[in-house]
């Protein structure tokens, strides 16, 4: 085989494996090259059906202008603009994609609870991941985060007595007790679009994970492929890697539902 041959047949293996497990890059890790050719779109015009390195694309922008240019689609004249503003009196704003970045979120203390104890705050607000990403395979995940050690007040109400001139009578009153109790919070410094589904999810003994896919996918493939090919009957559950029947059915006496012929026998 001449060395040309042998660089050519290198490069479209090397294609199939890229397109076979493209991995989704994260801030901090090494990034693809630019792109400068537009994507396609999709027959149906479902970008859920885009395969993840296109969708990478999309989740990096953020205005229209853009979005049109990725796919090389020409924006319209400004009727529309116009017409809503004699509508409803006031100009329209274009919509921004809200990109998948640390914002300011509520984020909820992870407190003790402890009888006649209060503490405060109970919540604060802190950079967490926010916006959203195209493709029902992934989600806006930190990438880079900070532990953070905050300081919440904490009252205790403890029952004291004292007694009082010569009946002897006893009162009760209640004393406070403050302190502080430190609780630790995690800051998101960075965030991007990954999978949804991630390599903890799978079971190592049923399933092998492709990032690629963001999917977990069971280890015994002839097993499921005999399984599609009784579909009317049966169906695969990818989570337990088994086959299961459809319509389990009860038998009467003497008989036992069968779940390899998936009937009374």
């Amino acid at each position: 085989m001449s060395l040309t041959l042998a660089l050519a047949v290198g490069e479209v293996y090397s294609q199939a494996r890229t397109k076979r497990n493209t991995p989704i890059f994260f801030p901090g890790s090494f990034a693809p090259e630019p792109h400068t050719t537009a994507l396609e779109l999709p027959e149906n015009m479902d970008l859920n059906t885009l395969d993840l390195e296109s969708l990478s694309r999309i989740n990096t922008i953020g205005n229209i202008t853009a979005f049109a240019d990725l796919f090389g689609i020409p924006l319209p004249d400004g009727s529309f603009t116009d017409e809503l503003s004699t509508r409803f009196g006031a100009s329209s704003e274009e919509a921004i994609m809200a990109n998948c970045k640390p914002e300011m979120r509520t984020v909820h203390l992870d407190l003790p609870v402890e009888a006649n104890t209060l503490f405060f705050p109970t919540c604060v607000r802190l950079e967490q991941c926010g916006g959203c990403c195209y493709g029902p395979l992934l989600t806006c995940r930190p990438t880079r985060t900070t532990p953070i050690l905050l300081k919440v007040l904490k009252t205790k109400l403890n029952d004291s007595s004292r007694s009082g001139g010569r009946r002897s009578r006893t009162r009760r009153r209640r004393e406070t007790v403050p302190s502080y109790h430190e609780v630790e919070v995690q800051k998101h410094e960075e965030c991007a679009c990954g999978c949804k589904v991630q390599e903890d999810d799978c079971k190592p003994n049923l399933h092998t994970y492709f990032e690629g896919e963001c999917a977990c996918v069971c280890n015994n493939k002839d097993d499921k492929a005999k399984c599609e090919q009784q579909g009317e009957t049966k169906y695969w559950d990818n989570e337990t890697c088994n086959c299961y029947c459809r319509r389990p059915v009860p038998c009467s006496t003497g008989q036992f539902f069968s779940p390899v012929s998936c009937k009374c026998e």
